[in-house]
């Protein structure tokens, strides 16, 4: 048997994949910015139990609650191929990191940001 009651306190249900790190509302924003698709990945049930103290709906002690998938879509589930997020190319990643060393390194040496010599 389920025991639902700490359910009342739930308004929102954000389904992520493993890839997700959940503690980072950062990454969870971005997977519901890539991944749902309004219509087809929320579910909205109303007329739910809800803590008396949730001034934000319409009737004492009954509310609503929605759920967001944000997971990768199955086949069957779009018509589209799905992406892959695009990676960093590891050179790149390392050049860019040594110039803003660099340009740090100026700007606590010098004052400021050490003019165009620092980005050569």
């Amino acid at each position: 048997m389920v025991d639902l009651r700490q359910f009342t306190y739930t308004k929102f249900v954000i389904v992520t994949d493993e890839d997700i790190d959940v503690r980072d509302w950062g990454a969870v924003l971005w997977a519901i910015s890539t991944r749902v698709d309004p219509a087809r990945d929320s579910v909205l049930i109303e007329n739910t139990p809800i803590d008396y103290l949730d001034f934000a709906s319409p009737t004492s002690g009954l509310g609503s609650k929605l759920g967001l998938d944000a997971t990768r879509k199955w086949a069957g589930e779009s018509d589209r191929e799905w992406g892959r997020p695009i990676t960093l190319d590891p050179r790149v990643e390392r050049r860019v990191d040594a110039i803003w060393e660099r340009i740090g390194r100026a700007r606590s040496d010098e004052g400021d940001y050490g003019g165009d010599a620092a980005l050569s």
